[in-house]
Formats: C-alpha cells, structure tokens, sequence
C-alpha cells in the first residue's frame, strides 16, 4: 500500500515520466486487488486455523480413545475362558469395523491436501464408535453344556468335559487338521464326536460339519454318497476316482472351514480317495477303537476317552435305571447288587445306559442274574482259545483268533511265550478263569503237549466250578479217536503213561479230560474257513454252541 500512495503522490506532482504514469496508471486496478487479496486471505487463513485448531482439539482426543478402546477390547477377548464363554458376535464385528476405520484416517493423513469434509465425517463415525464400544452388552455369554449339544445323551461328567476341552483345542489348532478320538467299544466316541460337532458349529469354527460312517468293511462309494447327500450333492459318474474330485472341488469351493467326522475307523484309507482334503480350512476328526488305528491314519493329535469314574457311572446308572426313582421303594439288598452291577458295566456309558434301563423296575433275582452275566462278559477276556501251536497257530487257530477280534470278542491266545516251567503260568491261570468261553481246538498233535492238557483239566474245572462255557473243534480228528484214545490220542497218552506212570494222577486226569470234552456238542472241522468261522461267529453271538451245525 505505502508503494502505491507514492506512486500516487509523484503523478500528482508530475515528476513522473509519461510512459511510466501510463504503465503504473494501467496496473494500478490489478496492485490493489492483489493487495486487498492478500489481506482478505491472511483474515481467512487466520479464521481457518482457529478452526482447524478447534477441530484437532476434539478429533486427537476421540481417535486416542478409539485406540484406546480397540486395545483394551482385544485384551478383554484374549483373557476370555473360550472354554467355557463364548465371545459375543458384536464384539468381533466392533474389531473388524474399528480396523477398518483406522485404516481410513490412515490413508487420509497421508495425502497432500487436508480434506476438512471428509475429515469431520470421519470424526463423526470415530465417535459414533467409541459410544458403539460402550454398547458391547454382553461382551461373552457361557458356552452351552455337553449335555445341550449331545441332546441329553451326555451328562456333564469331569471326565467326558476334559476330554471335550481337548477336542476343542486341537480343532482350533491351525497346525493339526487331522484328530483322532480312540477309546473302548461303548465308551461314548460317536456321541461325544457328534456333540463336538454341534458345539464347533456354535462356535462359529466351522460352517459345516459332515458325518460320515466308516464300515468295517471299507466302501469308498458308500462314504462318498453319505457326503453327497449331507452336500446336496448329485453326481453323474459312476466311478470313485470321478465322485472323489467333485467332492474335492465342492469343499474347496467353500468360503468358509468345514469339518468332516470319519466314525469308527478301523482299517486305514486316504481321505482324498473319498474326496476330503486335509487342510486348515478342512480338518477331519476321526473316531476310532485304538490309537494304533489314529497312527495308521497319521492322526496328528490323538485324544483318549477313558472310562466313567465308578462315581460317574453310579450317577448315569441311577439316571437309566430308576432304582431312586420317586414311588419306587429299593432295598439294601438291591442298592448294594445295583452299586456292583454299576461297577462291572467297566465305566462304558453304552453299556451302563443298556444294562440300566433293562433292569428297570425288575425283581432283585433279575439283577443278580445280570450281575453274574456281566461279571463274564466284562471280563478282560471273553474268549481263551487252547491249540497245539505246532498244529494250528499259524493255520487255523490263527486265522480263527483273526475273525473273533474282528467280530468285536476280547479273544485270549497264547503267543508261545507263556509255556514255562512245570506249571501253567499265572498269566495263563487268569486268563482261562476270567474267559466266559474257552474253544478248545483239538488236533491231531493236541494230546502231545502236556501243556494243553493242564490247560484242558483247568478249562473243564472252570466250567464245572464257573459255570462257563466250552466249545470243542474237531480240527480233522474224529471225536470217537480221542474218547477210546485210539490213533495219535492213544499213542501220545501211551508215552505219557511212560514218563509218569501208569497209575499217575496227572495222567488220570487228562485221560478224564478227554473223555469228557469228546462227549461236549462240538463241530468236526474238515475244510472252508471261510464259511466254519461265518457260523462260529453266529453261534457266538446267539450264545448256541448247535448254531455250528
């Protein structure tokens, strides 16, 4: 302004040259709106900043708190007990959104030029979240019991929860997508199994869990129209290799993790024969009678379920058996047979739940009963078989011993090593006391060991004493030969006479022995495997030795 108003005074005195009055006179308009510009611009920039300031005065505070709140939320989650809380799906979706946002005021910063508008918006959703943040009520809600998820076929025992909380960390576990759950027939595997599923679908871990039964007698296509069905699945190839790929192509196609249950496994097979993959965003949990079946299936993880505790299984065996329900009066008597049956159901919940609710409203004769079938069919041994491992052990008797185990019976059968000394050994002693049944396999050399023999005294004392069963198999010898002891029976009984005596007692006994068990229904074996043991395992399970025939 001082430049103008001399420029000004000196045209008014005319000390100015012409040229120059009229070049100052022509740019005299655009000085001054430039000089006014600036003045007004410095008023303006003078009220922007006061605002501005406002401005930064209230968004430092609320983005702090923002921040403030994001961390404190995060620890509140991570000192949750996922155990036994469940995080509300508000307070995830509140972390999610609150990153978001972050990432925005990030983005903003940088750029060259302060955007006031977008910047104020910005302030009100910061705000509008930090009032969110207050809002998150409940932070967590407890997680159901097993009880819920199983739909009352689990009652919440100490054993069963552990084994759950384990089943649950390994599911979570982004490092393990193979689990395998092992324990005893009737311990409860598929129903724990099936309430894991329930319980991780809750959760929000998986978004599908499918479960598939697993045959004894592996069928691949029949696993593969199970997934189909639980898939909504139809396929237009007849073959495994072209069902296994669509199957495959389904689940990976998928958003979101799934789970997929292979129940009662007990021959080894690839997953991705049936189309599972196995990764983080599928896992597959895998039930199973032994951890050695998990191994097979390189289970990286393997979960025992044990069995009840004696107190546990008095709780559920009171539950199925009603012995306290109301209006039914119980004696001691019947208290005291109910706690040992109880007792010898071996902690297996199937069996306590069968045994319980058969027993329900019965007389104490019944019970008793019960008890004496349970205390053999519990047993660690059901079944002892007696052979001349010369003849049999790698032939008949174990190829027999074969099919028992795989038709579910706890078959005893000597290894060789247990055949010491003069006496039968205490492990053998056991063994043919605590069997329900002994199939004594008489052949051709079965008179020649005087092991066998003391194993056939012991096994007929039991039956006697015990009240158990005996089953002969003729293995190619007739049963008239070993009851007049003619042909190998009578020249084997001749050389024991020989080394004991004639008159010996032992010698009485076993000629006794064999008298006694050629008289017991038994099945003369000829040939065919296959279809002698078909019968054997029938006869087995109908409890009828004349189901043989």
């Amino acid at each position: 302004m001082i430049v103008i108003m001399e420029g000004l005074f000196l045209i008014g005195l005319g000390k100015l040259p012409m040229n120059f009055q009229r070049q100052f006179k022509k740019n005299l308009k655009t000085i001054i709106l430039i000089q006014i510009s600036t003045f007004f611009i410095s008023i303006l920039a003078k009220m922007l900043l006061t605002e501005l300031d406002a401005f930064l005065e209230e968004f430092g505070p609320e983005i702090y708190m923002l921040y403030l709140n994001r961390d404190l939320v995060r620890v509140k989650v991570e000192a949750t007990d996922h155990k036994t809380e469940k995080v509300s799906d508000a307070v995830f979706e509140w972390l999610k959104e609150t990153d978001i946002l972050m990432q925005e005021v990030t983005l903003n910063e940088r750029k060259p030029q302060f955007e006031f508008d977008i910047f104020r918006k910005l302030l009100e959703r910061i705000a509008a979240q930090n009032v969110k943040c207050d809002q998150l009520d409940p932070f967590s809600t407890p997680i159901p019991s097993l009880a819920h998820f199983s739909f009352g076929s689990i009652l919440c025992f100490k054993s069963r929860e552990e084994a759950s909380d384990q089943l649950l960390e390994a599911l979570r576990d982004d490092n393990c997508s193979m689990i395998g759950l092992y324990g005893s027939k009737g311990s409860g595997k598929t129903a724990l199994a099936k309430a894991m599923g329930e319980k991780v679908k809750y959760l929000k871990i998986f978004h599908e869990v499918l479960f598939v039964t697993v045959t004894q007698n592996l069928n691949i296509r029949t696993m593969q129209e199970e997934i189909a069905d639980l898939l909504d699945m139809t396929f237009d190839r007849n073959g495994e290799a072209g069902r296994a790929r669509r199957i495959f192509s389904r689940i990976e196609s998928m958003s979101r993790p799934i789970l997929v249950i292979f129940d009662d496994v007990r021959v080894k097979f690839d997953p991705e024969d049936v189309g599972i993959p196995c990764t983080n965003r599928c896992k597959i949990l895998l039930t199973a009678p032994s951890q050695q079946d998990c191994d097979l299936m390189h289970s990286q993880r393997n979960i025992q379920l044990g069995p009840l505790s004696i107190e546990e299984s008095w709780t559920l065996f009171q539950k199925h058996s009603g012995i306290h329900d109301e209006g039914h009066s119980s004696s001691f008597d019947l208290l005291n047979v109910a706690r040992e049956v109880s007792f010898e159901c071996e902690g297996l919940p199937r069996t306590i739940k069968d045994v319980g609710s058969s027993l329900r409203g019965k007389p104490i004769e019944e019970w008793k009963v019960s008890l004496d079938s349970l205390r053999h069919s519990m047993a660690k041994w059901q079944i002892f078989l007696s052979f001349r491992g010369e003849d049999t052990r790698y032939l008949f008797t174990g190829s027999l011993y074969q099919a028992l185990c795989q038709g579910g019976f706890k078959t005893f059968m000597d290894d060789g090593g247990l055949h010491t000394g003069d006496k039968i050994s205490p492990t053998l002693l056991n063994a043919i006391e605590e069997s329900r049944l002994s199939i004594i396999i008489l052949s051709e050399k079965y008179a020649n060991s005087s092991w066998c023999l003391k194993e056939l005294v012991k096994i007929l004392e039991c039956m006697k004493l015990k009240n158990q069963l005996v089953w002969p198999i003729f293995y190619k010898v007739d049963p008239s030969d070993i009851r007049h002891l003619r042909k190998s029976y009578g020249e084997d009984m001749a050389r024991h006479e020989n080394n004991f005596g004639i008159d010996s007692e032992r010698v009485q006994k076993w000629k006794s022995a064999l008298l006694e068990v050629s008289n017991l229904s038994g099945k003369e074996y000829t040939t065919g495997y296959v279809i002698y043991f078909k019968r054997l395992l029938f006869a087995l399970f109908y409890n009828n030795p004349f189901l043989l025939y």
